[in-house]
């Protein structure tokens, strides 16, 4: 096996060959994992810093490590697939503070995960071009580089559903369950393509095929002394007040960035909050530019 770290273009950097373990476990939803254990050396750590894109020989899925952490002299360092990452993106399609709901109609299942991840993710959206107002200052930015469509799954009968809005791969995972479709975002040369697919059942729900079971003991991203993580970090956060009232009101929303230099791309970790307790009451006469400071703070 060999494995390598790739920058921000998926161009290959530094291969790690000198590892004492790699454990790259794909899953059919998409939230794949790796878990690499490489000596404590200053080296080591400089080459994966959090954030680095892992990838192997035998895989087309690209990972982005997440956590590192120290044990008996060894860096353990735990990654989460390119499609799971994708919940530092969030589904938003109205600039309404109120508006809770994408509605998406008439599509085959497969479709309609990718037009969730194209609509919120990808440049050519109407969304994040500006063609379509979210409210968002700048959508372009929330725009993914390099990610389009490899291929989705065509069968099924036509759906139309209601996408909350929040995470991007949080709303992908509960329509593949619902329709048992795998997921996954895999590496094209220098571009990623996002791809939905029907496999084969192996549960014990069915008879046709050999059973597989995991047995919990084999799960091996347990009882990490961590070292650092950006797992829960967010570099941009917007704020938003569904309790405007009236409904009419109008305000941009509440924008806060980490400190530091301009964050663009995989760097751009983004989240969409709503601001329950802010609200415009009649009583209490907030003007736009204040919803907006309270929204900020």
């Amino acid at each position: 096996m060999e494995v390598c770290t790739r920058d921000r273009d998926f161009k290959k950097l530094d291969i790690i060959d000198n590892f004492h373990s790699c454990i790259w476990t794909e899953r059919y939803y998409g939230d794949s994992v790796v878990e690499l254990v490489v000596p404590a050396t200053s080296s080591m750590i400089k080459k994966l810093p959090n954030g680095i894109f892992l990838c192997i020989d035998q895989s087309d899925e690209l990972m982005i490590l997440e956590t590192k952490g120290i044990e008996d002299g060894k860096l353990k360092c735990l990654g989460i697939s390119v499609l799971s990452w994708l919940n530092n993106r969030f589904v938003r399609a109205s600039s309404k503070h109120d508006a809770r709901w994408w509605r998406i109609v008439g599509l085959k299942p497969g479709h309609v995960l990718w037009n969730i991840v194209e609509k919120m993710c990808t440049a050519n959206s109407p969304y994040l071009n500006g063609t379509i107002n979210t409210g968002i200052t700048n959508p372009q930015q929330l725009a993914i580089p390099g990610l389009g469509l490899f291929d989705y799954d065509k069968s099924g009968s036509n759906i139309t559903v209601a996408v909350p809005y929040g995470p991007v791969y949080d709303a992908l995972r509960k329509i593949a369950v619902t329709h048992r479709l795998g997921m996954q975002i895999i590496l094209l040369e220098n571009s990623l393509g996002f791809r939905s697919y029907k496999g084969l059942t192996r549960t014990s729900a069915q008879t046709a095929l050999p059973v597989v079971r995991f047995s919990p003991q084999m799960d091996s991203l347990i009882d990490i002394k961590e070292l650092d993580s950006i797992t829960a970090l967010k570099t941009a956060v917007w704020a938003f007040a569904p309790g405007l009232i009236p409904k009419t009101l109008q305000t941009t929303p509440g924008v806060s960035r980490l400190a530091g230099e301009e964050y663009t791309g995989f760097d751009l970790r983004a989240e969409m909050i709503f601001a329950e307790d802010i609200d415009t009451d009649p009583n209490d006469d907030l003007t736009q530019a204040e919803v907006r400071t309270l929204l900020k703070a």
